[in-house]
This record gives C-alpha cells, structure tokens and sequence, in this order.
C-alpha cells in the first residue's frame, strides 16, 4: 500500500475561506478545551468525530479519509517510533511537525501513483487531494494554520479542518460537535466491540510473526514452525478472532439499526452518528476481508 510511490506533482490549493486565517483565535476556553480532548483520541476517533460533524459536506471522501489518509498517518506515526509490523504499533493521536512533512510528502506520493488512480485527481475524490509544496512553506502552513491548539504537533482532525476548509473550521467543529451530547451507549458498544477484534489480531500476528521467524531455523524446531504456521488458520487464536468478529458485526449491526442505517448524505436525513456508522462498518468490511473465514 504505502511502497507504491512516485514523483512528486504540483497541484493548485482548494481556495482558502477568508475567515479561516487563524483557527485557533476563534475558540474561546470551552471550545478549545472540547477541541483538545478530541485531538488527544487516537487518529481514528478524531476522524470518526469530524465525519459526524461533516457528514452532508463530506460524505462522499469518507473513503479517502479511511482508506488513504488514516492508513497513511499511521504509516507515518510507525516510521517516527521505528515500528514496521502492525502487531506492534499502538495507534498514535498526533504527529510532530518533522513527521507531518513526511506525512504529506507521503500522501502526495500516493494520489499521484497511477495505481492509486482512483484515489488521485479529478476523480470523486478531488476535494481530498493534498497540495504538493516546500518543506518551508508546508511547516508555515503547519504552524499557521493546520495546527489549531498551537502544540506544535498535528492530530488527524486538525489535518482534517485544513484539509477541507472550504466547508469547515474549528470553531463551527466545536458547535456542532459540542451540541452532540455523549457518544451513544450502542455507538460505543460497537466501538468496543471492534476494539476487541484489534486486540485478536494483534495476538494472532504476533504469533504468525513468530512462527514465519522460527520457520527460518534449521532442523526439527523449523519444521515444527512451518507445521504449525500451516495451521495457523485453524487455531485457538484464528478462532477467537472469528468469535470477536461475530461479535463485532452484531453490535455494528444492532447500532446501524438503531439509527435508522447509514442514509446520511443530505442536510434532510443527516443525524450526528451517520459518521461513526459509517466508519464502524466500513472497518468491519475491511477487518473480514483480511481475517474473516474464506
């Protein structure tokens, strides 16, 4: 996914409103503290927070966002700790200004690789594509603009506010977030619930890490390896992992009917949760497709 690069291109930026100048003036207390709690959640909170608060606006890059984006802050998260395998990394909330160059350096290579056409320019999703610029100018735009709370460092909502400021800013964020009330008890069962099944899949790729590794060693102890890695599938570990995800799909199932499903693309059906139905079920797709039973 994140090795399938290529040069760089430039590309015009998304006109910028005038009243977006500096995000973090327009915050009074409250907000910006409701603003700081939400930045301190892992990537994929932040972004499930936005999409709940954008949903009529920016329905229609969810994809984007789940898909290129998040995957590739975390790509970028992992490249700042020295973590190359996924069992290992826990999921980070923010990155600091030298990892955020990388950040975009990344994403742009991305959108612009022709095997990635579909998430490149002039296609559905155009209002995600990132702007190509100096590493001088981007830590200008980080510092001035991405960076609303001033802690010199960039969450995935304030990559996000910047990203699509031509429908959003940090203070209409608070407004409408704050008015939300707290994340429903069903919400977040489901949320748990997909939480669970990271827990499995970090266990049963550890131990696939492990077997792959010891697979390499001569002799009885490397047979023993490949024989068990053989198995792996059919193991007490590749079984908890399909119970977690039998769980999982209930409770997304259970949330998805409770709001009424994920119609959310118009102001006339938008509830606050559509994002986080979305998002919920879009992960547990992708989490079957990897691991779910063939």
């Amino acid at each position: 996914f994140f090795f399938f690069l290529t040069e760089l291109s430039k590309r015009p930026h998304t006109q910028m409103n005038s009243n977006t100048r500096s995000f973090t003036e327009k915050l009074d207390a409250e907000s910006l503290a409701y603003f700081n709690d939400v930045a301190s959640r892992p990537f994929s909170q932040q972004a499930v927070a936005f999409l709940n608060a954008y949903w009529p606006e920016v329905h229609t890059q969810a994809e984007f966002i789940f898909t290129v984006a998040w995957e590739v802050m975390k790509y970028a998260d992992m490249h700042s700790k020295g973590i190359s395998l996924r069992h290992l990394y826990e999921e980070g909330k923010d990155l600091d200004f030298d990892i955020a160059l990388y950040f975009y350096e990344q994403l742009c290579k991305y959108v612009d690789d022709s095997r990635n056409s579909r998430f490149g320019a002039g296609g559905e999703f155009q209002m995600s594509q990132p702007v190509m610029m100096t590493a001088i100018k981007r830590k200008q735009e980080l510092r001035e603009k991405v960076d609303v709370n001033f802690d010199g460092r960039v969450g995935m909502l304030e990559y996000l506010l910047y990203q699509y400021e031509s429908v959003a800013n940090p203070a209409d964020f608070c407004k409408r977030s704050m008015g939300q009330g707290d994340e429903h008890p069903d919400i977040r069962a489901a949320r748990l619930a997909l939480e669970e099944v990271n827990k499995k899949i970090k266990a049963y790729e550890a131990e696939r890490y492990r077997l792959e590794q010891e697979s390499k060693l001569p002799g009885v102890k490397g047979l023993g390896a490949k024989n068990m890695l053989a198995q792996l599938d059919s193991s007490p570990l590749a079984e908890q992992l399909n119970r977690a995800l039998i769980t999982a799909e209930a409770a997304v199932r259970i949330a998805v009917r409770k709001f009424g499903g994920q119609s959310g693309s118009s102001n006339e059906s938008y509830t606050p949760t559509d994002g986080a139905l979305w998002w919920m079920s879009r992960d547990l797709e992708e989490k079957k497709r990897l691991y779910g039973k063939k």
